[in-house]
């Protein structure tokens, strides 16, 4: 009887082990076979510094939808957004329904992945973005601006480009964002000093912003009036 109970325990025991790894692979094939078809899609991502033809971003586009198939990765919506705003770029000569088309899917590509992972400063600042383009109303964009400042205020790469493109809607921010936009400026002169001075160079108005933002900071600020003074005299 002992052995016989013991011999029905190992049964159980290496069902249930079976039961375990093919529950895993179920887990496992669908993400394997998304993230082969996602290779070529971000290797393309990659290679945002060089100009690659239309057909390049078509190819990505089908790979991202047929790994999405496999796979919904916030990671794969974003980079198919990516990919339909890389082909608008690339393709100069598209008619305004075909650009109004892509940045439609952009940009519910773009929300779905937020859907999935929503701290993400990046997609919060491109829907801004894409918002902008569609010519949808301010406040839409500056919801979208709200929460990319919220999801992460120090990103290096994105502090200029953010802020440069928020002080747009600056006089229409509430008194929240306005603290937001300025508790950037020390984020941005420590990490993006040369491109902040050549901001307030090209938007003068802006000047009074920066030295509230650096209010705390006397010596940061005696710095970049100088560094701002230096580049005015050389500008023609």
């Amino acid at each position: 009887m002992s052995n016989a109970s013991t011999l029905g325990s190992e049964r159980i025991v290496a069902g249930l082990g079976v039961v375990v790894c093919c529950g895993v692979l179920i887990l496992a094939v669908p993400r394997f076979m998304a993230s082969l078809y996602a290779l070529y899609p971000e290797a393309a991502v990659s290679q945002t510094q060089n100009k690659l033809p239309p057909e390049v971003y078509e190819k990505s586009i089908s790979d991202l939808t047929l790994a999405l198939n496999w796979y919904e990765n916030p990671e794969y919506r974003q980079a198919l957004a990516f990919s339909y705003l890389a082909m608008l770029n690339a393709s100069p000569l598209l008619s305004l329904q075909k650009k109004q088309e892509l940045l439609k899917q952009a940009q519910a590509s773009i929300i779905q992945g937020l859907k999935l992972s929503p701290v993400d400063p990046y997609a919060w600042f491109r829907l801004a973005a894409v918002d902008k383009a569609l010519n949808l109303p301010s406040q839409q964009i500056i919801n979208a601006l709200r929460l990319s400042f919220y999801a992460g205020r120090v990103e290096p790469e994105l502090l200029m480009p953010r802020l440069s493109f928020s002080h747009e809607y600056y006089d229409e921010f509430n008194g929240e964002m306005q603290a937001l936009w300025k508790k950037q400026i020390p984020a941005a002169w420590t990490f993006q000093a040369v491109q902040l001075v050549q901001f307030v160079a090209q938007h003068p108005e802006a000047k009074h912003l920066v030295e509230e933002g650096l209010i705390y900071s006397p010596d940061d600020w005696k710095t970049f009036s100088q560094d701002l003074e230096i580049l005015l005299q050389k500008t023609p």
